[in-house]
């Protein structure tokens, strides 16, 4: 049926046509033929491969461990198992017992820090008599008060002090009834220091409880002799104890041996499990006012574990059977979990995980899920002890679980000892959103459905809803396990074509995961470009096998299409082609690996014009032995001839461009081309002189005119690295060819203005760089994907890397957020997006950079903003550098001087000739068409090094030293930032941890600082170590030139001086004025009016500090204490007074 006729349909249905416009999209997700019509197939597959991948989506779940286990020797322990590990805090160390008693302490690593042995025989003197010796049983931790309790067959508690480093044991209690089996240890955690509860199970099926009163002050009553030692404690002499323990007994709980024991605070019961299959699982009161639940198995209970907060017990048991229980029903199990093949040794429950871990004698650990009553995971432990001919002994208790922020499950078997790491046992509040768990190779926006689709190495396709940025449905080993290269849509947008690492190529309706072809693969070679040609009903792909294949799609019903090899032009191209690219309606360009660039007449499949030949083949050989070398790859690089069939050869001969770790080019070969581009607006104009191809080289990108003379019309270099060590793998254009979008390996994205590069031919090729409007840092590593779309009347850029991420941004650099985060977005909505925060958030302090504008002088006149920018060509006045960032925000750099654009009626901050506008500036940069910024929360003021006020020192002008591509390397060294200043309202995304009156402060203060910034200029940070390690900022300031100060001549003078007649108009009486007062009262009188003249009339001799007995002398010690003594004779300087 007709879309029409669909939607008629559907809303006879439902009863209303309200639905009309899902529905149109409905049937094009549908419409998987792109013939406008929709039969019972199409539907009934869309329908069964949705419902499938809701399935999928809803029982997923993500496997607890994702690393290998670390397995260790456990040396100490004399070849005996290990009976028992726990874990201890503060910090966090692994302790075990070994059978025969020795204790290892552990790092979480696993490395063995310190060893002890509980006893040894000569501390005994019974001991070598006996003709068994001593095994250890079990051992608990005691938290409050930082003690090991240890069991022995020697019907024995032992208790050992773990506070220190060096353990020691401190209590012994000896001659209990029987033989301890099991322990537990429980304490309020609310009160560390109040009561605290030691269980033990013995063999005999007893429950012994000891109630410490205060245990933090003391365990037992200690004696008040000098003896030194183990305190050894009689348990008849135990009710003597009566201040510090009371001892309760539960007698006959179990008819055999207690082989786990267990206290419930939560409504004090105790759970205990035994071999007998009468009281296989017992939960009693321990007051025994309660009802007793006795759970019944025939071969009795193992081990068990118990979670109140999911309100559930697993057991395992011989009989190779896992069960889960409800608490309070006894007659049957909730679920038995059949998996293992030998009986389970032990059984843990993750509460946050909602998982069971069981583990058995063949040393396999499964992870099973509580709600599905499914296995998610087997682990496979291969333990060096574990032999065919010979099963190694197991403890009764070999797993520990471990919580965050270890999060780790410690697995024991004979004396050997594993660690489990889990992958996600919590969100990951700090670490970044990942897309992917791989590397991505592609990110595309489809305009028909706005949606994203993105592809991965692990051979994973995912759709993107852009509006909200959630994840729509997954398509897991779309090629099995090869990795997916390339992604295209065909020209209805309906379908999705992705080639795969092996050759392979499939047709996707990605809407549903359903594949529609498969098409043949000429070699096991990558493929690395598609094209769809949907008139023609072709779909053409190149790669590693250097040939131009052709696939035939006009039959919606043939699954296998076989390849088409025979390209009318002949397979011209000697080594392995890289890109592709289509420009409408007849033109494709192919290039290869050893520089050749080639454009095709589609109609003709015959050469156009070929641009540039290739270098020759041993050339390239050695090309791609010095890449692998770089790569540490020793694998051979060899070249196969045309025609021949590349199998592995070519696929392995070099590492793919996205793999590679070093970008930079070996010396003294051709780069090979990573991209091609059309400019297809600009070969629609049928302007013959204008370069309508670009190449992406090594870093540089090339321009190229295929319809006139001169073909190389010029390059510059699109990366901001100093050493030209870095690639650019990703480019794309708007739809007016105006902006140019390039993406390099450093995680950069850079935004140019092309509107005018190369559209004219001349003598020489152009090699100064276009105007650079505005650049970021996006990723951690490569950019391996970038787009640029429309959406709702505002440019975004899409951009994809190989740190497993693609993010969405602004045109100007503003973070809207990652796919896959956990926050979604709403796309119209500003305060949702993730601006201006980055996407490194406070893990890369580091990472913040300085984002710079150029912003000429404006004025705020009735609510709008004027340019007078173009009265003067002086920088000084007209212009200044301010920098605006948000803490941890990448770079957007805009460094063309331009008119600051208008903003829509919002108020202006001016600052001097600087202006930093407040929320929601909408500037409308020529050639952006509506490019809407996010709110502008935060503000970085800095200008480079020699300049002051915004000029430059050196005298040059400011376009002048951009375009000679000066070193700004500067802008990374030193920031001030202040936040929200002038603003009293805040967004709503907008948070802070200070509160806003602190954050006011801090900000006034930063605001101060960065006007002093523009006073004094910049600061060079190479000066602040100019003497070693010693940092002397003050020398990196650069402050203006010093001005000569003339004091006026008619300076006051005071009434004494003007009574004694001191007239002085000029330098020379000032020369000629004599500062030695006469000895006489009018000495001192000057003296009153001088007294920072010294003393007169001194004899030649040492001054003494006795004073004079004259009262000339003290009358002038008391109107000049500060003078030193005068008239004194001539001896040394005394010390008396």
């Amino acid at each position: 049926m007709t879309m029409e006729e669909f939607k008629r349909t559907i809303a006879s249905m439902l009863g209303t046509d309200e639905w009309d416009d899902q529905m149109e999209t409905l049937f094009a997700k549908v419409d998987t033929s792109a013939d406008g019509l929709v039969d019972w197939n199409e539907f009934c597959t869309y329908m069964l491969m949705q419902y499938r991948e809701n399935d999928f989506l809803r029982t997923r779940k993500d496997i607890p461990f994702v690393n290998e286990p670390r397995i260790r020797h456990i040396v100490h322990n004399r070849q005996e198992c290990t009976i028992r590990i726990l874990a201890t805090d503060n910090p966090t160390r692994y302790v075990n017992l070994s059978k025969e008693g020795m204790l290892g302490v552990f790092d979480p690593n696993l490395h063995l820090e310190k060893s002890f042995e509980v006893t040894t025989e000569n501390e005994d003197p019974r001991a070598s008599k006996r003709r068994f010796k001593t095994w250890y049983t079990d051992a608990v931790y005691m938290p409050n008060v930082s003690k090991l309790a240890i069991s022995s067959t020697s019907r024995d508690l032992r208790f050992w002090d773990v506070s220190t480093t060096s353990y020691f044991e401190e209590f012994h209690i000896f001659a209990l009834t029987d033989v301890p089996t099991c322990l537990d240890y429980w304490y309020d955690k609310r009160s560390p220091s109040g009561k605290a509860l030691l269980l033990f199970g013995d063999d005999m099926g007893t429950i012994h409880l000891f109630y410490f009163v205060k245990p933090q002050n003391s365990l037992f009553a200690t004696s008040f002799t000098n003896r030194e030692g183990v305190q050894k404690i009689w348990m008849q002499d135990l009710p003597n104890h009566y201040r510090h323990v009371r001892h309760v007994i539960l007698n006959n709980v179990h008819s055999e041996m207690l082989r786990k024991v267990k206290y419930l605070p939560e409504n004090d019961f105790i759970l205990s499990s035994s071999g007998s299959s009468s009281t296989s699982l017992v939960m009693q009161d321990v007051q025994g006012k309660k009802k007793t639940y006795t759970f019944r198995m025939s071969k009795g209970v193992e081990c068990f574990d118990y979670n109140k907060q999911l309100n559930i017990i697993a057991t395992g048991n011989v009989d190779h059977h896992v069960r889960l229980w409800n608490p309070y029903v006894t007659e049957k199990a909730v679920a038995i979990l059949k998996s293992h093949q030998m009986a389970v040794v032990d059984v843990v429950i993750h509460e946050d995980l909602e998982m069971v871990f069981s583990y058995c004698k063949e040393a396999i650990v499964k992870v099973w899920d509580i709600k599905e009553h499914t296995c998610l995971q087997t682990v496979v432990i291969k333990f060096p002890c574990i032999q065919n001919a010979r099963m190694p002994e197991f403890g009764p208790f070999s797993l520990h679980l471990q919580p965050v922020p270890i999060n780790s499950l410690v697995v024991c078997c004979g004396d050997y000892v594993a660690s489990l790491k889990m992958g996600k046992a919590e969100p990951k509040k700090t670490k970044q959103a990942t897309t992917h768990a791989t590397q991505l190779c592609c990110a595309m926006y489809n305009s028909h459905f706005k949606q994203v689709v993105t592809g991965a190495d692990d051979s994973s396709i995912a759709v993107w809803d852009i509006e909200t940025g959630s994840k729509n449905h997954a398509l897991s080993n779309a090629h099995g396990d090869e990795e997916i290269t390339c992604l295209a849509f065909d020209s209805s947008l309906r379908r999705l074509i992705s080639g795969a690492r092996n050759g392979s190529i499939k047709v996707w309706n990605f809407q549903n995961g359903h594949n529609i072809h498969q098409c043949e693969a000429v070699s096991e070679a990558e493929v690395t470009g598609i094209v769809s040609f949907r008139d023609k009903h072709l779909i053409l792909s190149v790669g590693w096998s250097r040939h131009i294949v052709l696939y035939d799609d006009s039959d919606s019903d043939n699954v296998f299409i076989k390849a088409n090899t025979n390209w009318k032009g002949g397979q011209v191209h000697k080594d392995d082609i890289l890109s592709v690219d289509f420009c409408p309606p007849n033109l494709v360009a192919t290039a290869s690996f050893d520089g050749e660039i080639i454009v095709w007449s589609v109609e003709t499949e015959k050469i156009f014009r070929r641009l540039r030949r290739g270098q020759p083949s041993k050339v390239t050989r050695k090309l791609k032995q010095a890449l692998s070398q770089m790569e540490g790859d020793s694998r051979p690089a060899t070249g196969n001839s045309q025609g021949s069939k590349t199998s592995h050869s070519s696929r392995n001969s070099r590492p793919n461009s996205r793999h590679r770790q070093r970008h930079k080019l070996p010396k003294g070969f051709t780069a090979p081309v990573d991209k091609l581009l059309f400019l297809r607006h600009r070969s629609a104009q049928n302007y013959p002189d204008c370069a309508v191809l670009i190449s992406s080289e090594a870093g540089y990108l090339h321009f190229w005119s295929i319809y006139g003379k001169q073909h190389d019309m010029g390059f510059f270099y699109a990366s901001n690295c100093k050493d030209e060590e870095e690639s650019v793998l990703a480019v794309c254009t708007n739809k007016d060819n105006s902006l140019l979008i390039s993406g390099d390996t450093k995680g950069h994205i850079h935004v140019w203005n092309i509107e005018q590069y190369c559209m004219y031919p001349t003598r020489d090729k152009d090699l100064d760089k276009p105007p650079l409007v505005c650049t970021w840092h996006a990723h951690d590593s490569a950019v391996v994907s970038v787009d640029i779309f429309v959406y709702d009347d505002q440019s975004f850029v899409l951009t994809a890397s190989t740190d497993q991420t693609a993010r969405l941004w602004t045109l100007l650099g503003h973070y809207v957020g990652t796919f896959g985060q956990t926050d979604k977005w709403l796309l119209k909505n500003h305060a949702t997006w993730q601006h201006p925060n980055t996407p490194w958030g406070t893990l890369h302090p580091d990472a913040e950079e300085v984002v710079k504008v150029k912003i000429p002088k404006i004025t705020e006149n009735d609510g709008e903003v004027s340019d007078n920018s173009a009265d003067s060509d002086s920088l000084g006045s007209q212009e200044s550098d301010i920098e605006e960032e948000s803490p941890r925000i990448s770079p957007v750099s805009v460094e063309e001087i331009k008119p600051l654009p208008s903003f829509n009626k919002h108020p202006v901050t001016k600052i001097g000739d600087d202006v930093i506008d407040s929320p929601s500036m909408s500037p409308c940069l020529s050639p952006i068409d509506r490019v809407h910024s996010a709110d502008i929360k935060r503000f970085q003021i800095q200008s480079a090094p020699g300049l002051s006020n915004g000029c430059d020192s050196r005298g040059s002008s400011c376009k002048e030293d951009i375009n000679a591509n000066a070193d700004y390397s500067w802008r990374n060294k030193r920031s001030v930032t202040f936040a929200n200043f002038g603003h009293s309202k805040r967004a709503l995304h907008m948070k802070t941890l200070l509160g806003q009156r602190v954050e006011e402060n801090i900000a006034r203060r930063a605001y101060s600082r960065q006007e002093r910034r523009h006073k004094f200029g910049g600061v060079d940070m190479t000066l602040t170590s100019r003497f070693g390690k010693l940092c002397s900022p003050f020398q990196a300031l650069a402050t203006p030139e010093t001005e000569e100060v003339r004091l006026p001549y008619d300076l006051p003078k005071t009434p004494r001086m003007v009574s004694r007649g001191l007239t002085i108009t000029s330098e020379s009486d000032l020369k000629d004025l004599s500062l030695t007062p006469p000895p006489t009262e009018q000495n001192n009188d000057n003296k009153k009016d001088y007294p920072f003249l010294p003393a007169i009339n001194q004899p030649s001799s040492d001054l003494s500090l006795t004073p004079p007995p004259t009262e000339q002398n003290n009358d002038n010690k008391k109107d000049y204490p500060f003078l030193p003594a005068i008239n004194q004779p001539s001896s040394p300087i005394a010390g008396t007074r």
